[in-house]
């Protein structure tokens, strides 16, 4: 059954409609001559069916012999499809050329990517790259030497192992991988305290311990020497102490925030090759204080293949300062959750906050609301500072500059 129905679509099909009161007995003729009809039926008393052009034309006579009355109601197949396009000469042309374009587009190159440098700098300086090669949006892919682009990355950059450029659609990527170099031989130094605290534990690894638990040291004390059994060392350990931070903010018992008003201004542009072009509505926000919403839409995609044109619609909202006074408790507890933000936002890396004070010194009757939060916490402050021994004068020197003995030889 579906092989005839795609041999009837390739000669062509009619659907008719017989009236008359002898329609059983054209059945009956035509299929005693070999007329295939399919899809029979019967509706209002009208007998309906699909035949072959071929066969409908051969049904004609026997109509005609039966005496009933036959309507076409639709056509359908490949020749009535060619038929319609002989009439429409502009749309097979149209939709040729537009064929065309699409393959020519899908061979173009209209997005650059690149994967896995971590290096700002490095990634512009390979966008720069790409470009003397020949990269740019536009460009036919078959121009692209992919092989002498990975050959070139490499050469240029030592400090990358691995490079790898192709295409996915009408996308170029290009993923590098960058050498993992051993870490730089440390030279001798010492562990000093970064931040005045009380030392809670002092771990030593390599280096003397100058410490001890429940010492308070300031900044700068040396915490680990880098000196072991006579000999300058690179001091390697981890001291823990408890340190204190504290902020104070003050400000007017209000709060002001930016609301709408539920006036906006709407405006259509089109993007294209990086430049905008305004379709309607205003070319700049109208209003003195607002904010935009954003939407991008693209013209066309399809899988991979993105035109890059792009349908922008911004819509400006009118904003207006709002302003409501606070009582002394909401006050204070706004400035003081802004200056425990501020604090942990300088805490050290892995610090550990154990405890926060939060004091107010302003009177409930005051104009400004003053606050001061303290917190304490628990955290590594041992910093590396590089010293170099100095032999004649019987000890190190942390930080500073080289010494030289009396050859003017450096140590």
């Amino acid at each position: 059954m579906f092989v005839l129905r795609i041999w009837f679509f390739l000669q062509g099909q009619v659907l008719v409609r017989v009236e008359g009161e002898d329609a059983e007995r054209l059945l009956n003729l035509a299929v005693s001559r070999g007329i295939y009809l399919w899809d029979v039926h019967w509706h209002e008393g009208r007998l309906y069916f699909r035949v072959g052009s071929r066969g409908f034309f051969r049904l004609r006579p026997l109509v005609r012999a039966c005496g009933l009355r036959l309507h076409i109601l639709c056509k359908g197949g490949l020749p009535f499809v060619l038929r319609r396009l002989r009439r429409r000469q502009a749309l097979l042309i149209g939709g040729a050329f537009f064929l065309l374009a699409l393959y020519a587009w899908a061979g173009c190159l209209w997005a650059v990517e690149i994967k896995g440098s971590r290096n700002p700098a490095q990634a512009e300086r390979l966008a720069e790259l790409l470009v003397e090669k020949g990269v740019n949006r536009g460009v036919l892919k078959e121009r692209i030497d992919l092989a002498g682009i990975e050959h070139e990355v490499l050469a240029r950059f030592p400090d990358l192992a691995w490079a790898r450029a192709y295409f996915t659609g009408t996308k170029f990527r290009l993923e590098v991988v960058p050498k993992l170099l051993p870490p730089p031989a440390e030279g001798p130094g010492h562990l000093v305290a970064k931040r005045s605290g009380v030392v809670l534990d002092v771990f030593v690894l390599t280096g003397t311990a100058c410490t001890e638990k429940g010492a308070t040291v300031r900044a700068g004390d040396v915490l680990i020497s880098g000196e072991q059994g006579g000999r300058p060392v690179a001091a390697r350990g981890r001291v823990r102490a408890r340190v204190w931070y504290e902020a104070y903010r003050e400000g007017r018992p209000e709060e002001v925030r930016l609301v709408r008003t539920g006036h906006t201004a709407q405006a259509r542009l089109v993007r294209a090759l990086n430049r905008e072009y305004l379709l309607a509505g205003p070319a700049a926000a109208p209003f003195e204080r607002y904010e935009v919403e954003t939407r991008v839409k693209s013209a066309f995609s399809w899988r991979n293949l993105r035109v890059p044109v792009e349908i922008i619609e911004r819509t400006y909202h009118e904003l207006q300062e709002e302003r409501r006074l606070l009582t002394a408790e909401e006050s204070a507890r706004r400035l003081g959750a802004q200056a425990l933000a501020d604090l942990k936002r300088n805490l050290a890396e892995g610090a550990e906050v154990v405890k926060v004070e939060e004091k107010v010194l302003s009177a409930p009757e005051d104009n400004l609301t003053r606050v001061r939060v303290r917190i304490e916490t628990v955290e590594d402050i041992a910093e590396r500072v590089p010293y170099y021994p100095l032999p004649r004068e019987g000890g190190p020197s942390i930080g500073g500059k080289e010494g030289k003995t009396d050859n003017g030889r450096q140590q």
